[in-house]
């Protein structure tokens, strides 16, 4: 008896996905991975910004402190014009560029007579002259152009330019706040040179050697504003051309470019300049000048 053998069909189930589940699968992602992206993205923008305005602080208040120091230890004759205060109101449509120029007492390290006696030592070896050093400097607060990192501070461009707000509007957010200190007391040797040819002399009208020392303070500057309290007719003023007398205060306002310029799509020339204006991080205080900086004695 023989058996007989039936066919065995078999089927086999293939799983997988249809064109139409493919297609919703990958739209779900996209629509998940550009969520994520752009939450991403803001955070790390928002992170930047951040920094760049705690940067933008930091540097303010580090030259906000150093002109409240000068300012504390300012000295001025109302009969000697070399001790005299001189100030300079810069007013222009991209921020104020104010200057302000006194003698005060500014601390040095080491002691100025034992670098001068190191000076002097080092003179006889090299028969080159040295300026004298002396904690009584005249110092100037002022806006000039951000030198290039590695170059001189006078290597760039000319300081009057814009000092007098004569600068174009693409060099709004390249400017510095400077600080200068020098042993001539007189304005007149390096200062006004300063600001006027942006050239610094090496001697003074005897020959002698002058020190000068020029440090940027703030970099991205957008406006240096000085203002200037009469205590008599209690007003404030937006600069000082008073010989006889001092102002009671200085209100100082510093503003800095607090993020970077975001390049735009230039379709109108206005319309992105508009639209890459930089926010500025301000910083302001006041400063009461002692009753005793109008006495001339050191």
């Amino acid at each position: 008896m023989t058996k007989t053998q039936q066919p065995h069909n078999s089927i086999t189930n293939e799983n997988g996905l249809t064109l139409i589940e493919m297609l919703m699968a990958v739209s779900i992602l996209v629509v998940i991975g550009g969520s994520a992206y752009f939450a991403f993205k803001t955070a790390v923008d928002a992170y930047h910004q951040t920094e760049a305005r705690i940067l933008a602080a930091q540097r303010c208040r580090v030259a906000m402190d150093r002109l409240v120091t000068d300012l504390s230890n300012m000295r001025v004759s109302l009969q000697d014009p070399e001790l005299g205060l001189y100030t300079q109101d810069g007013p222009s449509q991209l921020g104020d560029r104010d200057m302000l120029s006194f003698v005060t007492l500014v601390k040095t390290d080491p002691d100025p007579f034992i670098e001068q006696l190191a000076s002097f030592q080092s003179q006889s070896t090299a028969q080159t002259p040295v300026p004298l050093l002396s904690d009584v400097q005249r110092v100037a607060y002022f806006v000039g152009p951000e030198p290039v990192p590695g170059a001189s501070a006078l290597g760039s461009s000319n300081f009057q330019e814009s000092f007098t707000g004569n600068a174009t509007e693409e060099q709004g957010g390249d400017l510095a706040l400077f600080r200068v200190t020098t042993t001539a007391l007189d304005p007149e040797v390096v200062i006004s040179g300063l600001l006027q040819t942006g050239e610094v002399p090496e001697t003074d009208e005897n020959g002698e050697p002058i020190y000068v020392n020029i440090a940027p303070l703030v970099a991205g500057l957008l406006s240096f504003d000085l203002q200037y309290f009469d205590g008599e007719a209690e007003t404030w003023r937006a600069s000082w051309d008073d010989t006889e007398s001092i102002p009671s205060a200085v209100q100082v306002r510093i503003t800095a470019q607090g993020e970077a310029r975001v390049p735009v799509n230039i379709i109108d020339v206005e319309q992105a300049t508009t639209q890459s204006q930089p926010t500025g991080m301000t910083q302001a205080t006041m400063v009461y000048l002692p009753a005793s900086a109008t006495t001339g004695g050191f």
